[in-house]
């Protein structure tokens, strides 16, 4: 009986997941790179104003430690790609470095700061005690956008709203591309105006490449441990879900009063400012 229990709650949850992502799919420009997954321009997701975002100018991904010749080729050619900016520690970009890509300015801008990192999913876990001991996500989530972390990504917005043109595009990643990573263009994409459900659906995106790896950590660990429980709780560290980046916002909104409030209180731009910026990186909508 309890073998065909966890059949059932293993079918039931891959179908669950499978029918989120049905819900959540959006139109992205997906960046085909041989050895880095989980690149994708924001461009052309529209903003409530009627714009859109330009092309070229922010792309989300993962670490870049290993590039093969014709993925160089590709992301300065053809996206123009100008600045790295690495939201990892400093730990983590010596352990693992981006690749040296001439002609491209690299930038290491931490969130976490090194001794908050430990709770982050993406460090090597050495036992299934520590599997156990990790906080949720929505725990994780909301502590990259509080105290030191939330200075850290103030730092970080600011770097990327006030680039020069001639410096984009410019390529912000942590190590999967899922968690500081999403936060960051989701605060990017809440600022330029997009609407909340387009915020989320692009987060949401990011399951198309992490869901493999989470089935096959719920599998491993349902086979070696016999907990259905764990085995989920672990398999989550592996998705984006809608609940970790809406803890976050309105974490945010709860301390401000708004989103909008958060950015005119920490980003300190004018209104002239602001819309600028957004000129910046929008543009009509065909």
């Amino acid at each position: 009986m309890s073998v065909i229990f966890k059949k059932i709650t293993f079918c039931h949850f891959f179908v669950l997941l499978f029918i989120k992502f049905l819900w959540y799919n959006i139109s992205v420009e997906i960046i085909n790179l041989r050895y880095a997954k989980n690149y994708r321009d924001l461009g052309g997701i529209p903003t409530a104003d009627g714009r859109k975002l330009k092309s070229r100018m922010l792309i989300r991904g993962t670490k870049l430690h290993k590039l093969h010749k014709k993925d160089v080729e590709l992301l300065k050619s053809q996206y123009r790609l100008s600045t790295i900016l690495d939201l990892r520690t400093l730990k983590e970009a010596e352990e693992c470095p981006d690749a040296e890509l001439e002609g491209v300015k690299y930038i290491l801008m931490p969130v976490l700061d090194e001794a908050r990192v430990g709770i982050s999913h993406e460090k090597k876990v050495h036992s299934f005690k520590s599997l156990e001991q990790m906080p949720s996500m929505e725990q994780l989530y909301v502590s990259m956008v509080t105290d030191d972390c939330q200075e850290n990504l103030v730092k970080i917005l600011r770097t990327i709203l006030l680039m020069p043109e001639e410096d984009f595009s410019v390529v912000f990643h942590c190590t999967a591309g899922k968690d500081r990573t999403g936060i960051l263009a989701a605060l990017i994409l809440a600022f330029l105006g997009v609407d909340r459900n387009l915020i989320i659906k692009d987060y949401l995106y990011t399951n198309k490449v992490t869901a493999v790896k989470a089935r096959f950590t719920y599998i491993a660990l349902l086979l070696v441990k016999f907990s259905h429980r764990l085995a989920v709780k672990v398999s989550r560290y592996f998705l984006a879900k809608e609940d970790y980046i809406e803890t976050a916002l309105s974490s945010l909104e709860n301390e401000f009063g708004s989103l909008e409030l958060f950015f005119k209180t920490k980003l300190n731009f004018s209104d002239e400012e602001t819309e600028r910026i957004r000129n910046k990186f929008l543009e009509k909508a065909v």
